[in-house]
């Protein structure tokens, strides 16, 4: 064939060749989208992927809280583009203090949660799950390192800003030969960074929108954002609050695991208890039907709040002495304790409870703590607590605050949610703002 020819020929079948090559992307892209299949073809198909990360100081469920945030916002982004939240890897956590259970890092988010149906909500993926498509290293185009403004209040006044400069503190990174910056990562060492830039931020995350947006289009589809407890929630309590809220299901073995004890110590069932949800989060209804089991719920934080907060901590007699009464009050004889105290503790404040009163504790045995982790035994409990008839929190914590959403959720009075512990001191203590629930 002559070279006049094959132009020629070439020439005839540009349309055909230009109608296939429209077909395959579609196909490629139908695949794509398909569950929670992950294309390795981002600069093709124009996805993009954003990860984030949090202050190493902070625990399991301020890191819940941080992750509606990010929700929210990603699902804003998806107004712009195709972007999928990647689900950045548990533990190790200040909190996660067992030594007997093996190493708790690298966990994924389906041990704790149902990611099917964080889904529902907005587009999210595991890490590990990115890792295994890229095969070999992943390269995250541009990170972003927040930081707090030297002096966020400028004339007394607040003001929403964020800029790019210099660095406060030294961020975790190092260069590497190849000048790529290499990291913590959650323990996976194929991870590297191409750009990192520090932006001093104030404000909500709906703030980070133009900034993601035009280093999308630059970079790549690879972003990440550091310090992600920094911005503040858009609309804290509003209705998209909420759905993420509703999404943040836990796994199947954790709800089995809290049924079991419920029923076997506590004589509780979701059917007796009225506390049964439909499959699916977004089928729930507004009513207020909860009726909670024939026990009372504590949450008791020690450890660290012992120094911390220790003028809004009751004693350990003065926390048996509210639990008692409450109790009494409605008539009931059980009480479950959720408490990061020592086992020597427990068994005091059990001493200060009359005989009448039984305190059951979850306290599950070696092998299910080294199936489910610190993480899954801290779950339990809160499930366990979000069905009680009567909840009584620990100031300021997020652990009772995740306790009295899932009872939002559920649909229990608020006089049975919105409760805490005083201090030895100060018997008529403010008791916890009532969030209510928005549909």
């Amino acid at each position: 064939m002559n070279r006049k020819h094959r132009t020629h020929r070439m020439a005839v079948s540009a349309p055909l060749y230009t109608f296939t090559l429209f077909w395959l992307i579609v196909l490629l892209n139908t695949e794509c989208l398909r569950g929670s299949q992950v294309c390795d073809r981002g600069e093709v198909l124009g996805r993009n992927y954003l990860l984030y990360d949090l202050n190493p100081a902070e625990g399991f469920n301020l890191r819940r809280d941080v992750f509606i945030r990010i929700a929210v916002f990603v699902k804003k982004l998806q107004q712009h583009g195709d972007w999928v939240l990647v689900l950045p890897p548990w533990g190790p956590l200040p909190h996660w203090k067992s030594k007997d259970i093996g190493d708790q890092l690298k966990l994924p988010w389906k041990n704790f949660f149902d990611t099917e149906s964080l889904m529902k909500y907005v587009s999210i993926m595991e890490l590990s799950d990115l890792l295994s498509e890229k095969k070999k290293t992943l390269l995250i185009n541009q990170l972003f390192y927040l930081q707090h403004f030297p002096d966020g209040w400028e004339n007394g006044k607040w003001e929403e800003k964020y800029k790019f400069e210099n660095c406060i503190h030294k961020p975790p990174y190092r260069e590497t030969k190849d000048g790529a910056m290499k990291g913590w990562f959650w323990g996976y060492d194929k991870i590297q960074v191409r750009n990192v830039s520090c932006v001093s931020f104030q404000g909500h995350v709906n703030k980070l929108l133009p900034i993601l947006l035009e280093h999308s289009k630059i970079s790549g589809n690879v972003i990440m954002i550091d310090r992600g407890e920094i911005p503040l929630h858009d609309d804290y309590g509003g209705v998209d609050y909420w759905k993420v809220r509703r999404s943040m299901r836990y796994s199947f073995k954790l709800y089995f695991l809290a049924s079991q004890f419920r029923l076997e110590f506590l004589q509780s069932d979701d059917e007796s208890d009225l506390t049964s949800l439909p499959s699916d989060w977004r089928d729930e209804t507004a009513e207020v039907a909860a009726k909670g089991g024939d026990y009372v719920c504590g949450h008791l934080r020690r450890q660290d709040f012992l120094y911390g907060r220790s003028s809004d901590i009751p004693s350990l007699k003065l926390a048996a002495k509210k639990l008692e009464k409450t109790a009494m009050l409605l008539n009931l004889e059980k009480i479950f304790v959720a408490s990061d105290g020592t086992k020597q503790e427990m068994e005091k404040l059990k001493s200060y409870l009359s005989p009448k009163y039984q305190l059951y504790l979850y306290q599950p045995s070696f092998e299910i703590r080294r199936d489910i982790l610190d993480g899954g035994v801290a779950i339990v409990e809160q499930i366990i607590c979000s069905r009680a008839r009567h909840f009584i929190g620990s100031f300021e914590s997020t652990f009772s605050f995740r306790i009295q959403e899932e009872r939002e959720i559920l649909g229990f009075p608020s006089n049975s949610t919105f409760n805490r512990f005083c201090a030895d001191d100060n018997d008529s203590c403010e008791q916890p703002a009532k969030w209510k629930k928005i549909m």
